[in-house]
């Protein structure tokens, strides 16, 4: 499980060991051999090797870095002071800086005491630890294809009709390199085991029971052609910012854009909702004001996920100008007049938050999927839009679907006996 503290505050996850869980049984593509062969992997610690803050802030951690204390075994009192620095005057702020502010100044002590309630639980149960391990952390290659270029090319093509008719294809785990038709089809590993297979002349990791369209959103035929209705349905979309367009590191959306999304015609009745949002208030407006309403979705709560370095320091200031240490997620839930709420769900906490150390991949969010366990039915049909990675028992979707399951982001740890390894399906 990804979850290492759970209290009134929320809960602290270990990101990395939750997609170790999906990997700890794989097999790889034959290759010509008479049998397969069976591995465990672990995603690279380096991705989550984050030792300091981006920005140093003495005043504003959650733990100490006084050496002479660290080495003693001491766990210094936490100064939870912000930094005394000149701020621009309200008159010299535009409307959606002051927005963003006000918000700010509300859920800032909210952060700071539920980020220390937290991180004194992880150190409590042995999670945090001063004496690091050494890592160097060194840049990893890694060759992709161009996966969000290729499904440009590839809307040019029309839909099958056979995938109209039969959206999902299946892994075939008896001719593992049988070709794929990844962008007009749903493509589905249905064993309880992750398979390694080439894709697009590349190597990747599909977990058990996970299923994925690698595709852009005028592409979405087959997701919505699946008849498949979901009970929770988790969102990430390209937002348009000043950022993106400079680094033009990838495509975003305008919001009327996102608005059309097909998720009233993917949700089940009852559907939890939940949307990460930038820290643009102009964002947040919107979604709680428009985009759920639009798709008849009632906003119940605001939860955010506050990021920390390996050692429990914020990875930003709090305070900072410039960037936040943590993101909003907007959490709702879908309702018609057949909508009935199951004894067995809890009703969504207003406020709770998600403290866990950020991997340096780029829009690499942890997983949602043991925290909202309490709040959707038992064994539930899960939806991630505009995904990057892949999860067990969950469908994703999006331009760059599969890139964080590249073989490369993987370490591979030890060859079992494939007598010992069985394959089932559901």
């Amino acid at each position: 499980m990804s979850i290492v503290v759970s209290n009134s505050h929320g809960w602290l996850l270990d990101s990395c060991s939750y997609i170790d869980e999906s990997v700890r049984r794989c097999v790889c593509a034959r290759d010509g051999l008479t049998t397969p062969k069976y591995f465990t992997c672990r995603f690279n610690r380096q991705y989550f090797n984050l030792l300091k803050p981006h920005i140093q802030d003495k005043q504003n951690v959650l733990t100490s870095t006084d050496t002479q204390s660290a080495e003693n075994g001491e766990h210094v009192k936490i100064d939870l002071k912000t930094r005394k620095k000149r701020k621009r005057k309200q008159h010299d702020l535009n409307t959606g800086e002051k927005d963003a502010r006000e918000y700010h100044e509300k859920i800032q002590f909210v952060v700071l005491e539920g980020s220390q309630a937290l991180a004194k639980a992880g150190r409590q149960c042995g999670y945090w630890t001063e004496a690091l391990p050494s890592l160097t952390f060194e840049p990893i290659s890694v060759q992709e294809c161009q996966l969000s270029t290729l499904c440009d090319m590839a809307k040019q093509l029309p839909l099958t009709d056979e995938s109209l008719l039969a959206p999902v294809q299946t892994l075939n785990r008896d001719d593992l390199d049988a070709p794929l038709d990844l962008f007009n089809y749903i493509t589905e590993n249905p064993y309880d085991i992750t398979y390694e297979v080439t894709l697009m002349s590349e190597r990747y990791l599909l977990p058990p029971r996970s299923r994925f369209l690698l595709s852009d959103i005028t592409r979405l035929q087959p997701l919505v052609n699946s008849g498949d209705k979901f009970d929770l349905i988790v969102l990430d979309p390209p937002w348009e910012n000043k950022s993106v367009k400079r680094s033009n590191r990838y495509s975003s959306l305008p919001s009327s854009e996102i608005k059309q999304l097909p998720v009233p015609a993917l949700a089940s009745p009852g559907c939890v909702v939940v949307t990460w949002v930038t820290n643009r208030a102009q964002h947040l407006r919107f979604v709680r004001e428009e985009l759920y309403p639009h798709w008849g979705v009632e906003v119940l709560a605001e939860w955010l996920w506050v990021k920390v370095t390996r050692r429990g320091e914020f990875v930003f200031p709090l305070d900072s100008q410039h960037k936040k240490p943590y993101e909003v997620l907007v959490l709702g839930r879908c309702h018609t007049q057949h909508t009935v709420r199951s004894s067995a769900q809890d009703e969504l906490p207003h406020q709770r938050l998600l403290l866990s150390v950020p991997s340096i991949l780029h829009s690499h969010k942890p997983s949602l999927s043991a925290v909202l366990k309490p709040y959707i039915r038992s064994d539930p049909k899960c939806l991630e839009m505009f995904a990057r990675s892949l999860q067990s028992d969950w469908t994703s979707w999006g331009n760059e679907v599969i890139k964080f399951q590249h073989s490369s982001y993987f370490t591979r740890e030890k060859v079992e006996d494939s007598s010992s390894v069985s394959e089932t399906r559901d």
